[in-house]
């Protein structure tokens, strides 16, 4: 019989691990921007800072099947709080870094670290929050990253700017540790269900079911991906001015749709959602492809974000449903391959095919891509529910909780 707690989405466990959530997620905008400076102030040249701020996400990108692997062999209550030790002590890594050696070593510490905690805080949302109202849950838990990538940045080069970048990260470990300490004050769950089996296998790293899925999801990443790397070079190139409005409006509308979005999810079809945040998506890029003037890139900053913050809660949410209780760490980390690839890749292929073609080419390619993929998760969501699968993403599998 489930206590009373166990109903209510907002109960002691989900706000700590929210809380802890939001402090991880400003101390990495803090210092996003600043990592490629402070390794030229440390004496590199612009390929090394620049490589330097890369293998982050290549260490994130190996560690995530691995990271789901553990989430589902382990205690997830246990690995999250080992894991946010991790980024605390490469927050102070990197006040104590004294050269590319050891900025090197500390920056894949870090992406490590980041690769199996940003798998298992979803991952242990399963634990914490109502099952039929999981998608809600993580359109919540989401929103303190957006307000820390709204405010990170910015709040990160001002401190930089007035105590230097040893007291920064050296504050931001602090903060960190307070991130620990909430997460001890959670709920601890059985645990004896994960503990089935730890030999590793293909399926107990890649999660099979939910690869289509992942890869969908992965578009959205895409779009950031390009979106970050192209817009400010597009706007000069067309004589736009105020083109950071471009990000706020795009960060307000998540914002808004992320606080809002999930009890839709939670209702109505997964085909449906998903392909009204593709269609959005697709605008999003044709309008940029397109767009001549201010007021156009702000319509597809709104767009983008409709498609956003739709599309990838809903097939996160989604891939938590496609595995029993057993596996959740794992479609977490198989969704979040398909993220980094789509974050990873994405600039590099569009950034030839605008070297060639010029840059709405290169965001029409975009549109066309997301159509593509939109008509093959169609084929897909129609063989799947023609075998007789839900397609109401609240409908989450509980046989063996």
């Amino acid at each position: 019989m489930k206590s009373m707690d166990d109903q209510k989405l907002f109960n002691r466990s989900y706000i700590l691990l929210s809380l802890s959530g939001l402090i991880v997620s400003f101390g990495y905008s803090m210092i996003a921007p600043l990592i490629s400076p402070y390794g030229v102030s440390l004496g590199a040249g612009l390929a090394t800072a620049g490589a330097l701020a890369g293998i982050y996400s290549i260490a994130a990108l190996v560690i995530r099947p691995f990271g789901g692997f553990i989430t589902d062999a382990f205690d997830k209550r246990m690995i999250c709080i080992v894991s946010t030790s991790m980024i605390c002590i490469a927050m102070l890594g990197y006040s104590f870094a004294s050269g590319m050696v050891s900025m090197f070593g500390v920056r894949v510490l870090h992406g490590i670290a980041f690769g199996i905690n940003g798998t298992v805080n979803i991952a242990i949302l399963y634990d914490y929050v109502p099952k039929q109202r999981l998608a809600e849950g993580i359109g919540y838990y989401s929103l303190g990253q957006v307000v820390s990538q709204v405010c990170g940045p910015a709040l990160g080069i001002s401190l930089k700017d007035r105590f230097g970048y040893q007291k920064l990260f050296l504050g931001i470990s602090i903060m960190t540790v307070l991130a620990v300490c909430l997460l001890f004050m959670t709920e601890k769950k059985e645990a004896a269900l994960n503990r089935e089996r730890v030999h590793i296998s293909f399926h107990k790293l890649i999660s099979v079911p939910c690869i289509v899925y992942a890869l969908i999801g992965g578009l959205f990443s895409l779009e950031n991906g390009i979106v970050n790397s192209f817009l400010l070079l597009l706007a000069k190139e067309r004589g736009i001015s105020g083109i950071s409005l471009f990000f706020t409006f795009n960060a307000a509308v998540l914002f808004v749709i992320r606080m809002s979005v999930g009890k839709i999810i939670d209702r109505h079809s997964l085909t449906l959602i998903v392909n009204v945040s593709l269609i959005t998506s697709i605008a999003a890029m044709a309008a940029i492809g397109a767009g001549q003037c201010l007021w156009v890139m702000l319509a597809a900053a709104v767009l983008k974000a409709v498609g956003q913050g739709g599309g990838q809660i809903s097939l996160q949410s989604a891939c938590m449903k496609k595995v029993d209780a057993l596996s959740v760490g794992v479609a977490t980390s198989t969704f979040y391959i398909g993220a980094d690839l789509g974050q990873g890749l994405g600039p590099i292929i569009c950034g030839e095919i605008s070297d060639r073609f010029g840059y709405k080419v290169m965001f029409y390619c975009v549109a066309v891509m997301i159509f593509a993929a939109m008509a093959g998760f169609n084929f897909y969501q129609k063989r799947t529910l023609g075998r007789g699968e839900d397609d109401v993403i609240s409908g989450i599998n509980e046989e063996v909780l």
